[in-house]
């Protein structure tokens, strides 16, 4: 091999390494912010519907002012997150071993909040306690992320979350299920397909990149397992995540 090919592959290879640590910052700081940004939208709309007292108008619209600016603050960010997550299933994986309960259930304390404000009720079920999983736990989680937060855009209000988690001797599977809006039979072939929205979504949510469950096959596929769902329009939907417990590309 050439002096310049070797170069040419070490500059090449410098540059993805670089671009993958600038995603992988952009991701973290994306995250950490909408945590918080999240938390102050639903308590302004909290104080807007009067659920923490009653406000005079000329109070009721500044502070729905605020709710308004947050709102556009966390959907803005959130289209950040999901245009970074479309290109992080094809970046380097850094495989280790999880414990899953402990990921599952830190995962979902990033979305009371606004599952409370919403009435929504988010449950989980192990079958199994100390189940681990060599993965890559940062990608695993931007899947995990997408599918519940999918499910409390598109459930209404009393509605109901279940993140059910079990095993075998060689994998581990995960369902996240809602009784949600469901999705059309129409819809069901591209839902994985990139920038694809189902019809009903759609019209529910006006915003929506239609990344989020592309970005989820390409990541349960890259490591080396199966994402499927099953869903009627008007009565849920069931996502089931299946990954060997060791992972297939070590």
């Amino acid at each position: 091999m050439s002096e310049e090919l070797q170069n040419l592959q070490q500059e090449l290879a410098k540059c993805q390494k670089e671009n993958e640590q600038k995603s992988e910052f952009l991701s973290m700081i994306a995250h950490q912010l909408r945590t918080p940004l999240t938390g102050i939208k639903w308590t302004l709309k909290m104080l807007v519907d009067g659920d923490l007292g009653n406000l005079n108008e000329e109070q009721r619209t500044i502070v729905r002012k605020g709710h308004e600016s947050s709102e556009q603050l966390v959907e803005l960010l959130q289209e950040l997150i999901l245009a970074n997550q479309s290109e992080a299933w094809d970046f380097q994986y850094t495989l280790a071993q999880t414990p899953l309960e402990p990921l599952v259930d830190d995962i979902i304390t990033e979305f009371l909040l606004e599952a409370r404000s919403r009435n929504i009720t988010i449950k989980t079920e192990h079958e199994n306690e100390d189940t681990n999983i060599h993965t890559d736990q940062s990608k695993l989680r931007i899947v995990l992320q997408n599918l519940i937060e999918n499910g409390i855009k598109y459930t209404p209000e009393g509605g109901n979350i279940i993140i059910h988690t079990s095993n075998d001797s060689s994998h581990i599977i995960i369902t996240v299920s809602d009784n949600g809006i469901g999705i059309p039979n129409t819809d069901h072939e591209q839902i994985f397909s990139k920038f694809f929205r189902a019809s009903n979504a759609e019209s529910r949510h006006a915003h929506g990149t239609g990344l989020g469950l592309f970005t989820a096959k390409k990541i349960i596929q890259k490591l080396g397992g199966t994402i499927t769902f099953t869903s009627k329009e008007g009565d849920g939907t069931v996502f089931t995540i299946t990954l060997p417990k060791k992972s297939l590309h070590e």
